[in-house]
């Protein structure tokens, strides 16, 4: 296990560049969950469960990301929670024995899901033991997957988790997989995650993706949750206020260099409107 000290050493680093300074349980929570992924990558669950969302963005395709709060994961197969479960303490014991960091399986959610196995990870790694350490992880059961399923090694990220090994893959969604999830979620009406807008604006204004190219995913997924495109292309518009409110609350943590919410939100107003995502105006 790295020493606390690796974590300050980095903190301060990416304050260096003007932004917010970001806290030293966050840098140990992320770090705790590359071992996660990395003891995921040496258990059953390697073939069973496919790692998506902004997370897998940071972990397996662009190292200096956001910072994430919770895991994401599909089914590649059927498999009980139950099995899950017993597969998840290979991969806790590997990760311990690999670094001492400790992982647990904390609780089940108690909120039920048709959809989703949902339970929290406990972890403690270099900082001081205290209580309350977990993390959220998803597990969807079933879902249209669109593009092909790709194996991607998980990153170190920083010089500063220096004891990761550089070898270890993943099976994850593709990145175009992850922007159309996280266009589905910005037309969800029971959704109302920045990060979602987040993750549209940095993957669009950095050519990762190109909307206009998903736009049938898009319409592949709402097929499968029984709706149209059509049905859904007022739901970003009426959230402007709501994800406001939530924008600095929940990425303060996560980003040092915060953009401004209103220029984030036009931008990826215009991408949805251009991509045909959005009902289009009225001349």
């Amino acid at each position: 296990m790295i020493p606390q000290r690796n974590l300050s050493l980095l903190s301060n680093r990416l304050a260096r560049g003007g932004g917010r300074r970001i806290p030293e349980t966050v840098l140990e929570r992320d770090y705790c969950l590359s071992w996660f992924l990395i003891g995921l990558s040496y258990s059953p669950l390697k073939d069973i469960l496919l790692f998506k969302g902004g997370t897998c963005i940071k972990k397996c395709y662009i190292p200096d990301y956001r910072f994430s709060e919770d895991l994401d994961f599909t089914l590649a197969e059927e498999c009980t929670f139950e099995d899950i479960q017993k597969h998840l303490d290979i991969a806790f014991k590997h990760t311990h024995l690999s670094s001492g960091v400790k992982l647990y399986f904390s609780h089940y959610d108690r909120h039920t899901h048709e959809n989703t196995y949902t339970f929290f990870l406990g972890y403690e790694g270099p900082l001081p033991a205290v209580s309350g350490k977990e993390v959220k992880v998803d597990i969807t059961i079933r879902e249209k997957i669109v593009y092909p399923v790709e194996e991607k090694i998980i990153l170190r990220g920083y010089e500063g988790y220096e004891d990761l090994p550089e070898d270890a893959a993943i099976r994850t969604y593709s990145i175009d997989e992850i922007a159309v999830e996280k266009v589905v979620a910005l037309l969800d009406r029971a959704r109302n995650e920045p990060r979602d807008l987040y993750d549209i604006w940095y993957l669009t204004s950095n050519q990762h993706v190109n909307l206009a190219e998903l736009i049938e995913a898009v319409e592949e997924k709402w097929k499968f949750r029984g709706k149209k495109l059509t049905d859904v292309r007022e739901e970003f518009l009426r959230k402007e206020a709501r994800l406001k409110k939530l924008w600095k609350m929940r990425l303060s943590s996560q980003v040092a260099l915060l953009p401004e919410f209103g220029q984030v939100y036009r931008i990826v107003q215009r991408e949805l409107r251009q991509a045909g995502m959005l009902k289009q105006r009225k001349i």
